[in-house]
């Protein structure tokens, strides 16, 4: 009986020590992100107060209990009203932005990542990747009408309002869907070559700019021809996301996850200007007044950037924001900053220079 029990009692010593041993590492491991959490916040906490950009206060949008943190992807803003994608809720929040307050909720959806509003139909069309469709809801009443199929993951989503097509970029599928917007119907799907992340339409031409994130080039396509046109190499670009648009000094601003901005002439699309930015950017927007270019860099800044000329441009500072601030869009009559991190939305006035 000994010979059998001391056998047993090594077992049990060495599953002992076992669990001992991995309890000291998970333990040590747990000590190890609070200690990073708490060193991050201090750092956060620590930097200097943006000189171009005012904080005014933060948009809290209430959504439904799920496990993880919320996250909202794309921000639209279309007269009174700021329309939140909510991708982790299959939701869009409407937010009242003359009082902060949220306006109402469009449900029924699975992934929501942007939305575009044809003001003139009364209608939201918001892309969903949860079933590849974009949801139709209508502005008044905020009700989910029809869902139109698209491509295999349906992301970014614009309004071209001189073709009156709805444009839809579906990242994995590698194509954009065009929907009429008086019919409610697909009427083409166009082969891009690569992943596309945000698109721009010409408001003078109809003509789609839309950035390929794995090819790092940006494509332009002529809806009426439900083709690309022109492919432009973005040089030292690698992962271009964000993108906005100067229609006036026709001036393409391309984000990418290098960390530069690539400035293009939309007309011929030589790069005419790489500016540095912070890390993790993802959207970008332009203030055709104050002349200004933001990209959101979910490291937890705001790059801004002056516009001196068509071809001149000034890193004004990398202001401080919230991590995980990935997603800004400027109020064209306030020119507020709205930048939106995990399921809140952070608000910034816009500093004139001294």
């Amino acid at each position: 009986m000994n010979d059998h029990a001391a056998p047993s009692k090594t077992k049990q010593s060495l599953l002992s020590r076992l669990v001992w041993f991995l309890l000291k590492v998970v333990g040590t491991l747990l000590a190890l992100i609070i200690l990073a959490v708490i060193a991050f916040n201090i750092y956060l906490s620590s930097r200097p107060a943006p000189r171009f950009v005012r904080p005014v206060g933060t948009i809290k949008v209430p959504a439904p209990f799920r496990v993880g943190r919320a996250f909202i992807d794309y921000m639209t803003i279309d007269g009174q009203r700021l329309y939140a994608g909510y991708a982790s809720h299959g939701l869009v929040s409407v937010i009242d932005i003359a009082s902060g307050q949220p306006a109402g909720t469009v449900t029924g959806m699975g992934r929501v990542h942007g939305v575009a509003v044809v003001a003139d139909r009364n209608l939201g069309f918001a892309s969903d990747s949860g079933d590849d469709t974009v949801g139709v809801f209508d502005l008044s009443t905020l009700k989910l009408l029809q869902k139109i199929s698209a491509g295999l993951d349906t992301d970014a989503i614009i309004y071209d309002r001189k073709l009156n097509l709805v444009y839809a970029g579906n990242h994995d599928g590698k194509t954009a869907t065009l929907i009429d917007a008086d019919t409610r119907k697909a009427v083409a799907n166009v082969q891009l070559g690569g992943q596309p992340e945000y698109p721009q339409a010409d408001p003078a031409s109809g003509i789609i700019y839309q950035n390929l994130e794995d090819t790092s080039e940006l494509v332009v396509v002529d809806p009426q021809k439900h083709a690309v046109t022109q492919r432009y190499k973005l040089g030292p670009c690698e992962g271009p996301t964000g993108l906005a648009l100067d229609a006036a000094n026709h001036r393409l601003f391309s984000a990418c996850r290098s960390k530069q901005l690539v400035v293009l002439n939309s007309d011929t699309g030589e790069i005419v200007a790489k500016l540095p930015i912070g890390a993790a950017v993802d959207g970008v927007d332009y203030d055709p007044v104050l002349r200004r270019v933001y990209t959101a860099n979910a490291i937890g800044n705001m790059t801004v950037i002056q516009q001196d000329s068509a071809d001149q441009y000034r890193v004004l500072e990398n202001a401080p924001t919230h991590f995980g601030g990935h997603s800004v869009v400027i109020d064209p009559t306030t020119h507020r900053i709205y930048v939106a991190y995990f399921g809140s939305i952070a608000v910034y006035d816009a500093v004139p220079q001294p």
